[in-house]
């Protein structure tokens, strides 16, 4: 699997403290399945749900939901286009802890279609493997480079200090 790297990658590039204290990020997958047609074909699917959690969050939540969103139209636009998946596909759990700060726990339910292909070379049977529409590198180097600045902003706050 391959989009929770990518998914955690994009955010610590997005909230510079969590570059700065990559303890506070922690990803992992829970509840997944492999769904296969029943085909000859071995190809696949990976269905999972992958929970981001951000601890001792200090800033506006919004500066962790905009990369995600930007980072989902990305890399799992179906989870906007499907009515009943936009509903229920971005969930979030929030702890205050102090007046400060607050821990953060976001889950993603995500899919990767994996094709396996078999040829046979100088008479060895050999299964190779390719993520369908994962990111094209410099595409998405210029569609994220922009979204990082995006999720850079300063927030006011209310009592306008």
């Amino acid at each position: 699997m391959k989009k929770p790297q990518l998914l955690r990658d994009h955010i610590t590039r997005a909230c510079p403290d969590l570059a700065t204290n990559p303890e506070k990020l922690t990803v992992f997958i829970e509840g997944g399945n492999i769904v296969h047609t029943g085909t000859p074909a071995l190809s696949f699917e990976y269905r999972y749900t992958v929970n981001v959690v951000i601890t001792d969050w200090a800033g506006s939540t919004d500066t962790l939901v905009v990369p995600v969103i930007a980072w989902l139209k990305r890399h799992q636009p179906d989870l906007f286009d499907n009515v009943e998946r936009r509903a229920k596909g971005f969930r979030f759990v929030a702890e205050i802890i102090d007046h400060e700060t607050v821990d953060v726990s976001i889950e993603l339910d995500l899919t990767e279609t994996v094709a396996v292909q078999g040829e046979t070379v100088d008479g060895v049977n050999r299964l190779t493997t390719r993520h369908v529409g994962e990111p094209l590198l410099a595409q998405a180097g210029q569609v994220e480079t922009a979204l990082d600045l995006m999720a850079e902003w300063r927030i006011q706050p209310l009592d306008g200090s």
